[in-house]
């Protein structure tokens, strides 16, 4: 192998990776983060793949497509209460991407709590979000007491039983 052939191996090689990892869910999430904590709806539209799983937020409305409820969810959840998401841990196996995840919002004072904690799980192929979901933290007090407020979790609001 002359050196030319040589050093386009091993361009080939150093560039693979990199470019893979531009489009793998680490690098979609850390994006995804940042259009959030920039306020950036198009840019956070512009990761959502056509299609995309369907989000069970509750604020979805049938005639909604799958992109258009995913997009409503973060703006609702994240985007519009100005949240700034601190990552606790990262785990990433394949397309996917587990993350702890701490969340402070103006939106959780207004509840009485500093901030919630949960795992954002995102699968990601081709730089766009093919899945997403957060799984509330119930087993931390504040985030259990918020989603509480919601009607959401252990600590949800009983309907009384008849006597």
């Amino acid at each position: 192998m002359n050196r030319l052939s040589l050093l386009g191996a091993f361009a080939l090689v150093a560039l693979g990776p990199t470019a893979h990892a531009a489009d793998g869910p680490d690098a979609v999430f850390d994006r995804y983060v940042a259009a959030v904590h920039a306020g950036d709806m198009a840019a956070v539209r512009a990761l959502i793949a056509p299609d995309v799983e369907r989000s069970d937020f509750v604020g979805c409305r049938p005639e909604m497509s799958h992109p258009d409820c995913l997009a409503h969810y973060i703006e609702a959840t994240v985007v519009r209460p100005k949240a700034r998401l601190s990552v606790l841990r990262r785990q990433t196996e394949g397309d996917t991407v587990s993350v702890t995840v701490e969340v402070r919002s103006p939106l959780y004072t207004q509840a009485g709590v500093e901030r919630i904690v949960g795992r954002d799980i995102v699968r990601a192929q081709g730089g766009l979000i093919r899945a997403f979901r957060f799984v509330p933290d119930f087993s931390d007090e504040a985030t259990a007491v918020f989603f509480g407020t919601l009607g959401i979790g252990p600590r949800a609001a009983k309907p009384a039983q008849p006597s």
